[in-house]
């Protein structure tokens, strides 16, 4: 028939030929989808799922070649031996479960309190940045409050210039009757140690020398004593004569007038100084108002670099809470996913543990299984 239909090449004009084969194309043609054996599948499945036991390897690689050769048979076909390795299956899949399970309970129970949690950690920002904004308002305040105090200081103190030339003429006279007292009572106990031996014998010389050189200086110091005290002094205690003793001791007796003489005059230009304060009191109060003010600027702003620093950590602890939060979350989808991936292997393993040859396939989606019962019915009807 098919000769007939199609005609010879003799037959057919030499153009006619040409123009075919120049027009013809020769179709495109789809691709098949290959049937999937839905047995095969579930054995796949199930046996990536036992992949995935926590067993020796030997004791893995038995259960996977026992089970590779077990899964496909239906329940007519399989031995005790069979059956064996199916209940062991279902063991390590039904384990899996359950640790996939408990695994997915622990993550939930971590992520329960998230809110609280997360609103304690907001709360504390919250908290830390009213903090930070009361402390920088409060160091606006201080700092106003020193500027204001600085400026009426400097008001008082263009008023009171001639009262301040005068205080610091004061002051310098008392500061300098106090450098001359500590100079004299220096030497006056380094003239104490020499006369009771406390002084280290290699430091004698240098401290005698000492002496001689401050005393050589100091007006009404008698001459002839001060020529004598350089020998006396370098002797040990109790190798001066009673004479050296005495030039020693009156050495320090003058040394204590000097610093009893020096006290006078510190208290009179102490009391100098307070004369000239008492005429500016107005100045002094200022000053006193000025100091506290910058004292209190400065307090203010440690307060707010304190406060700063609590609000960034503060603000760290609820970024790393956001963090490890997210984490938890990939961990629960995780635990999902694997959970749910034991219930589908668990699914399939269940289709294959109930095949059976009297109803062939039909949980497997065998689309053959239709058929057969069509038969079987119609026998019955004949």
């Amino acid at each position: 028939w098919s000769s007939r239909l199609s005609p010879s090449p003799s037959t057919m004009p030499r153009q006619a030929t040409v123009a075919t084969k120049k027009t013809t194309s020769k179709p495109m043609r789809k691709p098949v989808a290959k049937p999937v054996d839905p047995v095969a599948a579930s054995v796949k499945a199930v046996l990536a799922q036992l992949q995935k036991c926590t067993l020796h390897d030997s004791a893995l690689e038995i259960l996977v070649t026992g089970a590779t050769l077990t899964l496909p048979l239906e329940q007519e076909n399989r031995t005790p031996m069979h059956d064996q390795v199916m209940a062991w299956v279902a063991q390590h899949l039904q384990d899996q479960e359950q640790q996939a399970a408990a695994g997915l309970t622990t993550v939930n129970q971590s992520l329960a309190t998230i809110d609280s949690e997360r609103a304690q950690l907001a709360a504390a920002v919250a908290a830390a940045q009213e903090a930070q904004a009361s402390a920088v308002e409060h160091l606006k305040a201080k700092a106003t409050e020193s500027a204001e105090c600085l400026g009426a200081l400097n008001v008082q103190r263009e008023a009171d210039a001639d009262g301040l030339v005068a205080r610091r003429e004061k002051q310098a006279e008392a500061e300098a009757v106090v450098r001359v007292r500590n100079s004299v009572v220096g030497t006056q106990t380094t003239l104490s140690e020499l006369m009771t031996g406390t002084v280290e014998e290699k430091q004698v010389k240098k401290q005698v020398q000492r002496v001689h050189a401050f005393l050589k200086k100091a007006e009404g110091f008698d001459g002839s004593l001060l020529s004598a005290l350089p020998g006396v002094l370098q002797k040990p205690a109790g190798a001066m004569s009673q004479f050296e003793q005495a030039a020693a001791g009156a050495a320090v007796d003058w040394l204590r007038a000097r610093v009893a003489g020096l006290d006078e005059q510190l208290g009179a230009a102490r009391a100098a100084v307070a004369e000239v304060d008492a005429g500016l009191t107005v100045l002094v109060g200022l000053e006193k108002s000025h100091a506290d003010a910058v004292a209190a600027e400065e307090a203010a702003t440690q307060a707010l670099i304190s406060a700063t620093a609590a609000l960034e950590a503060a603000e760290e602890k609820v970024v790393e809470f956001d963090g490890a939060t997210e984490e938890r979350r990939s961990e629960r989808t995780a635990a999902e996913e694997m959970l749910g991936a034991v219930k589908a292997s668990i699914g399939e393993f269940e289709k294959l543990r109930v095949r059976s040859n009297k109803a062939r396939d039909v949980e497997m989606g065998d689309p053959e299984v239709a058929e057969p019962v069509v038969d079987m019915v119609c026998d019955e009807q004949m």
